[in-house]
């Protein structure tokens, strides 16, 4: 049974899901060894899923070999790097390092896994580890209130670490007859690289503890087709600022206007990258409203102003929740109510509203299929169900410290470099669920429409057969679930890309 040192205690939605918190994830570094155990009695594993040739062309065990060779190499490198003793050579600091000195790959890349990432960044490892797979940076102009493109920078890093992650991230594989064409490598195939990077870690401060980072780690390696279009970050402040006469008038219907002009810009975005998905951590609830007294407008909010406020975000969610071609996935709130989080209790169509349960050592089937039994399992937020579309299990087996995990937890690397993979390290936030839910619809996608064109776009009727299959009908215990099974286990059960397309055996364990 594996330990886990666990992370702060949860805080409120404030602390736990908005974009302006900062990381409550534990480091990777921070993980115990060994795999976790289950309940004394469980049930054999699944039985593997059938060889995947994707990508097509690429012989995984030869790519191996490959990496493998490379790592030693490496390995063997960063031993002899000494950066007290000098600035010079491997040493040497790289300055000024743009997200516009990358670009994407296609040939890595699938057209109908385009994912909108809106989190609160800047993203290290967007612009080093994995800058082949990022289409676009944008953020929200705090005067305009338009959506337009950003070129975060990082300040200096040391050559080596520089050339090491960019040449991950530019990995070519090399076929039988010596053709090459970039490929992706496993976080888990560099983790000998892990202690020797991290002992010489150059993430300075300023990079550090940032959210998106965590949650970019849990997808980018979950689907390793995707690529991503960044938004940085929720632009609720931004928006605000940009309409600060508005708001301070408390002049909601022109505020909505103004976000309406943000919103088109947003859809214009989509259009543009040709995005499939959303991933949002956050929202607009009552908990965005500290950013009021900032903006100085010398009033405070009466329950229904504030209200009010909130639903002139409604343009907003209509762009990324009711777009015709475009599924998102967004954090749950907590404790909601039509005072705090009107937003988050709006039923729209091609939104998928994820929260955490603990299944402790009960395990679900891989439907999560209970007929009218309740599962023993611990639900926080059972409260919120009827706003909820899906629970997801956060792999813990007590609430006790230190937390104790199974062997098949929700996975991320370990944030800005990329060469471990290892349990998520917080367990009752949202924010941190929401990814394993997007992995799951893409996987899910392949499994409900496996004869159809290689990389056919969503539209309404697929996004409506993915909800459903996410969440079927055969539980009849909780009313508000309305028949449909909303605990699932995708991880446990290994219902992701990473896995499905042979990256990794069913059998893996996280060490």
């Amino acid at each position: 049974m594996s330990v886990l040192k666990p992370a702060r205690p949860a805080q409120a939605r404030a602390g736990s899901r908005l974009l302006f918190c900062g990381l409550l994830a534990v480091i990777l570094s921070a993980c115990g060894g060994g795999g976790g155990g289950g309940s004394d009695v469980s049930p054999p594993p699944p039985p593997p899923p059938p060889p995947v040739t994707d990508p097509a062309g690429i012989d995984k065990a030869l790519l191996r070999q490959q990496v493998d060779a490379f790592v030693a190499e490496q390995k063997a490198r960063i031993e002899t790097i000494d950066c007290s003793q000098s600035q010079t050579g491997p040493c040497e600091p790289i300055r000024n390092i743009r997200f516009s000195d990358g670009q994407a790959q296609p040939a890595k890349l699938r057209s109908d896994q385009t994912v909108l990432l809106i989190d609160y960044g800047p993203f290290f490892s967007a612009m080093l580890r994995y800058r082949s797979r990022m289409l676009a940076y944008y953020r929200v102009n705090e005067s305009t209130g338009l959506v337009e493109p950003h070129d975060p920078v990082i300040a200096q890093a040391p050559r080596w670490g520089v050339e090491l992650l960019r040449a991950i991230d530019g990995f070519q594989y090399r076929d039988g007859a010596g053709q090459q064409r970039p490929s992706f490598v496993p976080a888990d195939w560099l983790r000998p690289l892990a202690p020797l990077v991290g002992a010489r870690s150059f993430v300075g401060p300023e990079w550090s503890g940032f959210h998106g980072a965590a949650v970019l780690s849990m997808v980018v390696e979950a689907s390793p087709q995707a690529g991503f279009v960044l938004l940085d970050p929720f632009p609720f402040e931004a928006v605000l600022k940009a309409n600060r006469s508005s708001a301070c008038a408390k002049d909601w219907a022109a505020l909505e206007q103004g976000v309406q002009r943000t919103a088109q810009s947003l859809q214009a975005v989509l259009q543009r990258h040709g995005v499939d998905y959303v991933n949002m951590s956050g929202g607009v609830d009552a908990q965005n409203l500290r950013m009021w007294d900032g903006l100085g407008c010398g009033s405070a909010l009466s329950s229904d102003e504030a209200r009010a406020l909130m639903l002139a975000y409604r343009p907003l969610y209509a762009a990324l929740f009711e777009s015709p071609t475009v599924l998102g996935v967004q954090a749950a709130g907590q404790h909601m109510a039509p005072h705090n989080a009107p937003l988050d209790m709006l039923a729209l169509p091609h939104r998928v509203r994820a929260q955490s349960f603990n299944a402790r050592a009960t395990r679900l089937s891989a439907d999560g299929i209970t007929g009218a039994q309740r599962p023993a399992v611990h639900e926080p937020w059972a409260h919120d169900r009827a706003w909820v579309d899906v629970f997801l299990n956060t792999g813990l087996l007590s609430d006790d410290v230190p937390l104790q995990i199974n062997e098949r937890p929700p996975l991320k690397t370990d944030n800005h470099f990329g060469l471990r993979l290892g349990p998520s390290g917080d367990y009752v936030n949202p924010s941190f669920i929401a990814p394993q839910a997007l992995n799951r619809l893409i996987h899910l996608k392949q499994q409900l429409a496996p004869t159809m064109a290689p990389e056919a776009p969503l539209d309404a009727a697929l996004i409506q057969r993915m909800k459903d299959a996410l969440t079927p009908l055969g539980c009849s215990w909780a009313p508000e679930d309305g028949g449909r099974c909303k605990l699932q286990d995708p991880a446990w059960h290994r219902q992701q890309e990473l896995f499905r397309q042979g990256w990794l055996p069913a059998d893996w364990r996280w060490e």
